[in-house]
């Protein structure tokens, strides 16, 4: 679902520009500026981006249960384009690697949370 909206974001701003050179530039530009804003700036202020709050899900520090810093969704954001890149890699080699605490985070169901704190 998240993947989805930033390349909703990325072909409507782009549009206009289709049979110019500009259309690559703006439709990455406003692909990346989308699934910045939902993966970092709605994870820190709401605790997850639309795709895992319309699931129940919930991005929180291993620490303390509470919703992530930007630091710590920024790096996790970053980290996911590295490890897209691995994808193929892994499934060529046979190989795994754990994303999942990535900067101190962890992904968990928002009624685990509730009752962890509870």
């Amino acid at each position: 679902m998240d993947a989805l909206l930033a390349l909703v974001a990325g072909i409507q701003a782009s549009e206009p520009l289709y049979p110019t050179l500009a259309y690559w530039p703006v439709f990455i530009a406003a692909l990346l500026t989308m699934s910045f804003f939902n993966h970092v700036l709605l994870t820190i202020a709401f605790g997850g981006s639309i795709g895992k709050l319309l699931t129940g899900l919930r991005t929180i520090r291993t620490s303390d249960l509470e919703k992530p810093t930007i630091g710590q969704a920024t790096r996790r954001w970053l980290w996911g384009f590295y490890y897209i890149a691995c994808i193929p890699i892994m499934m060529l080699t046979g190989t795994d690697m754990d994303h999942l605490d990535i900067a101190g985070l962890r992904i968990v169901r928002r009624v685990d949370v509730r009752r962890l704190k509870g």
